[in-house]
């Protein structure tokens, strides 16, 4: 298991030059990061007693110990971990910040570190915390340009000290055999030279042993400093060692040392690389060290007692080659970075490209050359190359032999196995942007563990350690899970340990190499916050505080998907993935609030207070879980169930309505009753408020978008519940101010504006049982003016022992529960729509009904801005409008200028709307703004085209001459008279047409023709409209003084009964009925249609002249014209409407008129008159005398009426091809409710009695036509036209003789046959 330091064993000193290849370019961060990580924010981290985890050494489950004094957990995994163990002075900061190269090392024995440049060295105790003691060195003389000297960090003279051995580059060795407790502090040490050669450098320095140390410069010579003398007192010899073999070599290498020489191959061009420490060998005090080059690998025994002995130089480069190459399957050149002992073996860390290998020799004995033995190939690669030499090259470090090696870069920490282990085990542990690794040592201890000392930048001191234990799969893992448990790793990692960036200078990566969707990433994302969410997390420790430990998991949840987020993974995961995790997280924060709204409620007693404790054990019971029942199921609940905290909400709705029952025969059940509802809505807005409010805060992080799959907020019975809150809670509002109902009442409908209706043609009924939270009192006592007082005054009242205080919270209840009543039925509505789901419109159709009732029930409960800012959020256009008009009257004008800024057109249309639904002509067409004449333009153009009966239509031209747009201000008054249903309105808006036409002749001095042909079409229409009101006056007339109170109905039936015949009456009773009702729509002076005009003109058989007193404008004449050329107007009213009928409506009205032309005369009789021998003069006077006759003279001479256009021959003239469209269609209204003329009306089918009466009456008039023509009407037909063409002047064809020529023949053989 991973042990804390105090347990540890005798650790050996440790030194070395600076690692971290961005040292130079990090000397800016240094600044920032003496901020961010202050050397007291360590001090405190350091100094705080958490709770870690570790590893038992039986089953490898992890435990909760307490953290060893001094050591802070930074990261723990199923095999690695790491320490925070102490801080980086800021004296020790400000050195490394003020020059580009350093050396750095560290004390595993002393627990000392250093900081060294060219000039200075820092020493301090980093076992000591903030209070530790910085020691300033003087370094040795380097020469002008040198570099950091190398440093070593030996064991002191005396107890709790340290000593230290510095080496320049020139060879300048000093040595403090004691720092903290000296006599004569910096300034006393030993001093010596080693004799270099001119181009010669020190460059590495490494312990050999107690009192042992060797340095190997540049050229890869090598030297021995002893810092005891033969009396065992502290003193520094140096020599160089000697390649020869046996005693000679070690004399030779004094000699050389004393003449000023140095000894073996130093001046190669091969460079040196590094120097490592191996094992004991079986000479007393000796230690073998490795040396290693460019291109060869040396090893060397050295003791203080005994002579040097180089024991074999062999060629690495030429040795690795083939089996790097082979197992990389790359020919790239090799670089040597390191060298490391392991146990016997020899290990050496190569690169070839951007891979990294970890080779592996053994040597069959000491003093034999080494073979490869094995090769490791390390997972993580350089993201640049990586040098030889030097600060920045990477370090291998073995603890203890192995068999974990690490391996240290500039930012990243790697932990793999050796080949021994038999394992493909590797960890990478990264800093954060900034920070480098400066010194790396090993810690070698023979424990379960290995772990090493890491010197950094900016994280001062960490220990990393690493077993080689396997952790065991449970066999109910299945492959998916396996299969992502390192990316598991990795994100429990970056939650539990890097979440709090401000303490951990470590950089928790998540990775994937998916290039779409990572299922494994997504199942482990999931399985982490689940585990946090269920309480299941190994890393999440029980607490009794379940305050806390809902907030440390509700932290830990959020972390998930924003460790995510920060390495760019997000859209690695599905969208109902990332809403699982978003809802994880909202479910935690639910109940977390719920938590503490209990804890608030468990000071008071009553069964509202026990409301949610009930609700817990009522849900352990219902799903099953009898076996968790304790004695406190709600902390149970918190600790387990917070997954279902949503079914809390469901069953507490479910079983809400029989505990009101069961409280409600209780001695104090009306009080009780309340207290529960009130807390009932309290525990819903609990858990819905912060749930929706997490979402929408963090939204962006998640990135769900449109269109979310379902939410846990979602489920129909939660949506139900919020209704019945919101209903409960303004019942409980009216129940509390039930003392001024009345009044309130009266005051509020009094505000509520005429003609808001509801689809039933009811008064809305938003403010029927309204009351008023403004002034308020309960007392029925109570003076009136003390009634009256501000409910504010009560704001420090318990509602759970005032009355006044719980009206107070109640209404406070009723904004929030409505917003979240609004959000969910929104959220729940779209999904439904993008799913094509038919529910969606019920929903919405519930939605639409619910919304504006709580929205207005806010404005009498004195929350009128909390309406306006619901219907802003929920864009409630319409209930908006209201709110202005009712809630805020005096500041009308200026809310509907703000909000037409805001919601533009569908605002402007809105209110147009509202204006139009209550007759405020003057209000809507009163406008101010250009862009709002625009708008307004268009809504009066769609209400037209959707109504062209209603209101604006006929006053939308008057917003077209406030614009100047005289055109369409004609066009539109032209068509609000044609579709006018008083006659009296039909002419005013034909006449004010004329006058826009005039108007726009004026400004266009250039008229289309269409235009022109719309002018003529006005000028038609009115005489249309003559012609009604001269039918009206005739009726009038006919009739005689009438009382003002006589029946519509009845006035109708006389005039149809005074223009009738009775054989009409009796053989068509069916038209005889059409034609009454025709004429009660012209008594009540309804603009009839031309085709029922028409009817009126043409079914009548008894019309004649009246006497009527002529006025000025000689109407009575022309209502008697009107009745002497009924049937020839009909023709030219038809002429004149044809542009706006239909092309059937037209060929049956034609069909119609002729009909009843030829029907209007006695054919037999004429007949039997001109049959036989009978003069030309008497068929002459016969034909003259027709009706036929008089009808085509006036429309061929005087009404100019083109022929054959508006002609029929006896034999087209037949109804039987018009009868499906007459019955069906034209005379249904006639048949149907009062308003006949209503165009909106859905009419019914005509009943079967009604449709064959019809028809009989239309067959019956075909069937006198047939005996007319029997009678030879084609002939007299054809004699008449030719009577009337011989007396007009002017043909109305070219081709008239043809056309009479075709008559002529056609009746002479009808004489024939006569």
């Amino acid at each position: 298991m991973f042990t804390s330091p105090s347990v540890r064993t005798r650790r050996r000193v440790v030194g070395g030059r600076a690692l971290g290849g961005e040292q130079q370019n990090s000397q800016r961060q240094s600044q920032e990061y003496s901020q961010e990580y202050s050397q007291e924010a360590l001090s405190e981290a350091s100094q705080e007693q958490t709770s870690v985890i570790s590893y038992n050494d039986d089953d490898m489950e992890l435990a909760q110990e307490p953290a060893s004094e001094g050591e802070h957990t930074l990261l723990r995994g199923d095999r690695h971990a790491v320490f925070e163990v102490g801080a980086m002075p800021s004296a020790a900061r400000q050195l490394v910040a003020s020059s580009d190269e350093v050396s750095c090392g560290v004390s595993d024995e002393a627990r000392f570190a250093f900081v060294a440049t060219a000039s200075t060295c820092v020493v301090w105790s980093f076992a000591a915390g903030s209070s530790a003691a910085v020691h300033r060195l003087a370094m040795p003389d380097a020469g002008e340009g040198a570099g950091a000297p190398s440093v070593a960090l030996v064991a002191g003279v005396g107890a709790g000290d340290v000593g230290v051995v510095a080496v320049s580059g020139l060879g300048h060795v000093r040595y403090w055999d004691r720092v903290v407790f000296g006599l004569g502090g910096a300034s006393q040490f030993h001093s010596t030279a080693l004799a270099l050669s001119p181009t010669d450098r020190c460059e590495q320095i490494v312990e050999a042993s107690a009192g042992l140390l060797v340095v190997a410069t540049r050229s890869g010579a090598i030297y021995q400093l002893t810092l005891l003398t033969a009396q065992g007192a502290a003193g520094l010899d140096a020599r160089a060692l000697s390649r020869t073999a046996g005693s000679r070599g070690g004399v030779l290498s004094r000699m050389a040392s004393l003449l000023g020489g140095t000894a073996g191959e130093g001046g190669s061009d091969d460079q040196l690389v590094s120097v490592a420490r191996g094992s004991r060998t079986e000479i007393r005090h000796s230690r073998e060290v490795y040396t290693l080059t460019r291109s060869r690998l040396a090893k060397w025994v050295v003791s203080s007692a005994h002579p040097e002995r180089l024991a074999y130089s062999a060629d690495l480069r030429q040795m690795l080659a083939d089996s790097v190459a082979q197992a990389l399957r790359s020919d790239a050149e090799l670089h040597f970075h390191d060298v490391a002992a392991a146990g016997s073996d020899v290990c050496v860390l190569v690169s070839a490209g951007p891979s990294l290998v970890v080779a592996t020799l053994r040597a069959a004995h000491v003093a034999s050359e080494p073979s490869v033995t094995g090769l490791t190939l390390l997972r993580y690669t350089a993201p640049h190359s990586l040098p030889q030499s030097g600060g920045g090259r990477p370090r291998l470090v073995i603890p203890a032999g192995g068999p974990i090696m690490f391996v240290a870069f500039d930012q990243t920490v790697v932990a793999a196995a050796l080949p021994a282990l038999g394992s493909s085990f590797e960890e990478a542990v990264k800093l954060r942007y900034g920070d480098c690794v400066l010194a790396a040592t090993a810690i070698d201890d023979q424990q379960a563990e290995s772990c090493i000392l890491l010197a950094c930048r900016r994280a001062g001191i960490l220990r990393m350690a690493a077993t080689a234990r396997q952790v065991p799969d449970s066999g109910m893992v299945d492959a998916d899970t396996r299969i992502g448990r390192p990316q598991q790793e990795q994100i429990e990692q970056a939650v539990f340990f890097g979440s709090d960036a401000a303490r951990n200078p470590l950089a928790f990566a998540i990775t994937s190499d998916a290039s779409g969707l990572d299922a494994p990433l997504q199942a482990a994302a999931l399985r982490v916050s689940h585990a946090i969410l269920d309480g299941s997390s190994r890393f999440v420790a029980d607490r009794l505080d379940i305050g806390a430990l809902l907030r440390e998991r509700l932290r830990r949840a959020h972390a998930v998907a924003q460790a995510l987020a920060d390495n760019g993974l997000t859209d690695k995961l599905s969208p109902a993935a990332r809403a699982q995790l978003c809802a994880n997280v909202e479910k935690l924060a639910a109940a977390q609030s719920l938590w503490d709204l209990q804890n608030a409620a468990w000071a008071r007693a009553g069964p509202a207070m026990q409301l949610l404790a009930n609700l817990a054990a009522a849900f352990l019971e219902t799903s099953g879980q009898q076996q968790q029942q304790s004695k406190d199921p709600l902390r149970l609940f918190f600790r387990l169930h917070c997954a279902a905290i949503g079914d809390l909400l469901v069953l507490m709705h479910r079983r809400l309505p029989a505990l009101t029952r069961a409280l409600a025969v209780s001695p104090s059940g009306v009080k009780d009753g309340q207290m529960v509802s009130y807390e009932a809505s309290r525990i819903a807005a609990a858990v819905l408020q912060p749930a929706l409010a997490y979402r929408f805060q963090n939204a962006r992080l998640y990135a769900v978008g449109d269109p979310a799959p379902e939410r846990w907020t979602e489920h129909p019975a939660i949506a139900d519940m919020l209704v019945d809150r919101l209903e409960a809670s303004y019942n409980l509002c009216r129940d509390l101010s039930a003392h001024h109902f009345q009044a309130l009442y009266e005051r509020i409908t009094a505000t509520a504006l005429p003609g808001d209706e509801r689809p039933d043609h009811h008064a809305l009924g938003v403010f029927d049982d309204a009351v008023s939270v403004s002034h308020v009192s309960l007392s029925p006592d109570e003076e009136e003016e003390d009634a009256l007082r501000p409910l504010a005054s009560a704001a420090d009242d318990d509602p759970y022992a005032s009355p006044l205080a719980l009206l107070r919270e109640t209404i406070d209840q009723i904004g929030p529960l409505a917003n979240l009543c609004f959000r969910v039925f929104v959220d729940r509505i779209a999904r439904l729509a993008a799913a094509s789901s038919a529910a969606s419109d019920d929903l919405a159709q519930r939605y639409d009904a619910l919304r504006p009732r709580y929205l207005l029930c806010l404005v009498p409960l004195g929350r009128a801005p909390v309406a306006f800012r619901l219907a802003e959020e929920y864009r409630d256009l319409p209930t908006l409008v209201t709110l202005v008009f009712v809630a805020d009257p005096t500041n009308a004008a200026a809310h509907l200028r703000r909000y037409v800024e805001r919601f533009s057109k569908d605002f402007a249309d809105t209110l147009l709307a509202f204006y139009e639904r209550r007759a405020a002509w003057a209000s809507l067409l009163h406008t101010q703004d250009e862009k709002f004449d625009v708008w307004l333009k268009d809504y009066i153009d769609l209400r037209s085209a959707e109504d062209p009966r209603a209101p604006l239509s006929k006053l939308g031209w008057i917003h077209d001459v406030k614009v100047a747009d005289f055109s369409a201000a004609a066009v539109r008054l032209v068509r609000a008279g044609l579709v006018a249903e008083e006659v009296s309105d039909a002419q005013t808006m034909l006449s004010l047409s004329k006058l826009a036409f005039i108007a726009y002749e004026s400004q266009e001095p250039e008229v289309d023709d269409s235009m022109a042909e719309t002018r003529l079409r006005i000028d038609k229409a009115l005489e249309l409209c003559q012609v009604r009101a001269g039918l009206l006056r005739y009726f009038a007339a006919l009739l005689g003084p009438t009382d003002s109170n006589t029946d519509d109905r009845k006035a109708a039936y006389d005039v149809a009964l005074y223009t009738t015949t009775p054989e009409l009456r009796h053989s068509r009773p069916a038209l005889y009925i059409v034609f009454s009702e025709l004429v009660r729509h012209m008594w009540n002076r309804r603009a009839l249609p031309v085709e029922d005009l028409i009817d009126v003109l043409t079914i009548p058989d008894s019309l004649h002249t009246l006497d009527i007193a002529a006025d000025a404008d000689d109407q009575g004449d022309f209502s008697n014209s009107i009745v002497r050329d009924r049937f020839s107007l009909a023709v030219d009213l038809l002429c004149c409407a044809c542009f706006s009928l239909p092309e059937q409506t037209r060929e049956s009205a034609l069909r119609s008129i002729w009909r009843r032309v030829f029907l209007s005369d006695n054919w037999p009789e004429i007949h039997r008159n001109t049959t036989g021998n009978v003069p030309d003069c008497v068929l002459r006077s016969e034909l003259l005398n027709t009706t036929l006759y008089r009808v085509l003279y006036s429309c061929w001479t005087t009404r100019k009426l083109a022929h054959p256009d508006w002609y029929l021959l006896p034999a087209d003239a037949f109804s039987s091809s018009d009868l499906d469209y007459l019955v069906s269609t034209r005379l249904m209204p006639q048949f149907g409710p009062e308003s006949a003329n209503n165009s909106s009306i859905q009419w019914k089918p005509l009943s079967t009695t009604t449709a064959l009466a019809l028809t009989n009456d239309y067959t019956d008039e075909d069937k006198h036509l047939q005996a007319a023509i029997d009678c030879g009407l084609d002939g007299y037909y054809s004699e008449i036209l030719r009577l009337v063409a011989e007396q007009d002047s002017t043909p109305r064809l070219d081709d008239d003789d043809e056309v009479f020529a075709s008559n002529d023949d056609e009746s002479d053989d009808q004489m024939d046959t006569d």
